[in-house]
């Protein structure tokens, strides 16, 4: 039932949405500035595949909140299935913020070597920040789910 109180409470889709619009405007920016080097081709690559990943997770939820909009009472099978597929979602969205702190590391070496080497190394204490995070807040809804 948790997972219908998260589609219910729209959060999901709300900030893929959001973080889909603003890689695809990075990218966007980097086309623009006509810069041809290979920083800025993957660059472009990780905010289009970090962009395409949040949209695979809205449209997860979206679709989801639509169909389980007016039902009050799920079974066990159907429970089931929603959760399997908002793990695709779930995936998606972490890969793409994953790819999104990589790609800001990225960034930053368009504007040279000192920037590239302090974007890289913020981004890379961000990424460690989220993965203890994320590994911290499994191990919390594994004990949730053993009460």
């Amino acid at each position: 039932m948790n997972e219908i109180l998260e589609l219910q409470t729209n959060q999901v889709s709300f900030i893929s949405g959001l973080m889909a619009g603003f890689s695809l405007s990075i990218a966007a920016q980097i086309l623009r500035s006509h810069r041809k080097s290979i920083y800025s081709s993957i660059t472009l690559l990780m905010f289009t595949l970090t962009s395409l990943l949040f949209v695979v997770a809205l449209y997860i939820d979206v679709r989801l909140s639509i169909e389980v909009a007016t039902i009050t009472t799920f079974s066990a099978p159907v429970l089931e299935q929603i959760s399997q597929v908002r793990a695709i979602g779930t995936a998606s969205a972490s890969i793409a913020l994953f790819l999104f702190i990589i790609a800001i590391g990225m960034l930053t070496w368009l504007q040279g070597k000192i920037a590239g080497i302090c974007g890289t190394l913020l981004a890379f204490i961000t990424l460690l920040l989220v993965i203890i995070a994320k590994y911290k807040i499994d191990a919390i809804a594994l004990l949730l789910h053993l009460q």
